[in-house]
């Protein structure tokens, strides 16, 4: 697998920049991440993804419409961590990084602009509400991490959103878009004398837009919820479940937890899957009909994995994947052979997943900045993984898994 070349730079200000070089390739892509998301720190629940929206806004209008008038594409996401600002396109190079830097770095909060986003933002979260799965997931984040921000949706909740102020906005603004906490990145084809131009600009736009103030940082509290299973009245029929893993520790065996993420979903993926022995089991039961839906997080503030799926008998099938995940398996038994041998092909999986992302730039743009800033290398991650050992993966989830504390969660049709 062929390693990008990569051109680094470390701006006075703490601000970092990178370029990625994907020759042949003719789209362009610019971002630039912030080391924030919905989880971290915040006066309001939900304030970083309600900067995400509010900083399109400027004084003569959406910014969206100046990326569009020169043929480019914007947009942005929040994550537990990070919120993210790019454009994609292919000509007018300058004019793209120069209008990201004015997106990003040049707020424009009014009470009456944030009056009309809090609706829009109420609506995003009802659209998420629809789902039945959200009503299990957000019991399960509230079971494993309390009220808090990373027990709380990434929009925040009804109350929340009403609760943002110019005020408190500015403020979680002021904190945390601070050069030594953002991170520029380019990726496509450019010449030697265009990655010198950009990072000129980069450091011209940099002191021009972001506030020259020195990074804090702040004690990260790890917040701990009751862990209480719930019964949960369904809307409709639905019989929608969930699980909740909550780990102690998740770089107490591994030093990478970009790596224990990987090792843990192929662990659960192969305990679990539609292709599997206990899925064959379950189905023939009449427990699960459909394939459950696997997800492993981590987070500055507590790392957690979450199973969801559909079954009428949703206290019976929690109960069997609490015992898969819980129980050790026999060696040399069936189902230890199976996982055995799925960790091979996972293996390949991934290789040829990392192989995939090298060719879209936007994935490759995004998954390397986030490496950057969680002081990840997925490269040296991948060879640990494709020259491990069976015994040595297996060894490793049951260390991960012997610390950890499951909840449930599920909906019934007859509960008031």
């Amino acid at each position: 697998m062929i390693t990008p070349k990569i051109i680094k730079r470390k701006y006075k200000s703490g601000f970092t920049a990178e370029v990625i070089l994907k020759p042949h390739f003719y789209q362009r892509f610019f971002g630039i991440m912030i080391d924030f998301g919905s989880s971290d720190e915040q006066e309001v629940a939900g304030s970083a993804h309600f900067l995400e929206h509010k900083l399109f806004a400027k004084k003569e209008g959406d910014i969206s419409q100046q990326f569009e008038e020169i043929g480019a594409y914007v947009n942005a996401f929040t994550s537990f961590n990070e919120t993210m600002f790019y454009c994609t396109g292919i000509e007018h190079i300058p004019k793209m990084i120069e209008l990201l830097f004015r997106l990003v770095g040049q707020p424009y909060f009014t009470k009456q602009n944030i009056a009309k986003e809090a609706p829009i933002i109420e609506q995003e979260l009802a659209t998420y509400k629809d789902n039945p799965i959200w009503s299990v997931n957000n019991a399960i984040m509230t079971s494993m991490f309390g009220h808090s921000n990373l027990g709380t949706e990434v929009v925040g909740d009804e109350k929340s959103i009403k609760a943002v102020t110019v005020e408190n906005l500015t403020q979680a603004y002021e904190n945390n878009y601070l050069p030594g906490k953002m991170q520029f990145v380019a990726c496509g084809d450019f010449s030697t004398n265009q990655v010198q131009t950009i990072l000129r600009q980069v450091g011209k736009l940099e002191k021009m837009y972001l506030t020259n103030k020195s990074t804090k940082s702040a004690q990260i509290i790890a917040p701990v919820g009751k862990l209480q299973n719930q019964i949960l009245p369904a809307r409709g029929n639905s019989n929608a479940f969930g699980l909740g893993i909550r780990f102690k520790n998740f770089k107490k065996v591994l030093s990478s937890s970009d790596l224990t993420q990987i090792l843990l979903e192929i662990m659960l993926e192969s305990k679990l899957s539609v292709m599997g022995l206990w899925f064959e089991e379950m189905r023939n039961k009449q427990l699960l009909t459909d394939s459950l839906q696997i997800s492993v997080n981590y987070t500055r503030q507590g790392d957690f994995a979450t199973i969801f799926g559909v079954s009428a008998q949703a206290e019976v099938i929690i109960s069997e994947i609490k015992k898969i995940l819980t129980q050790p398996i026999k060696n040399n038994s069936e189902q230890y052979r199976f996982i055995r041998d799925n960790f091979d092909l996972q293996k390949k999986e991934w290789l040829a997943r990392t192989v995939r992302t090298r060719n879209d730039i936007s994935s490759l743009a995004i998954e390397m900045v986030e490496e950057s800033l969680d002081h990840e290398n997925l490269q040296q991650n991948l060879m640990k993984l494709q020259s491990m050992s069976f015994e040595e993966f297996y060894q490793s989830c049951q260390k991960i898994m012997k610390d950890s504390e499951i909840c449930f969660a599920y909906l019934n049709s007859n509960k008031e």
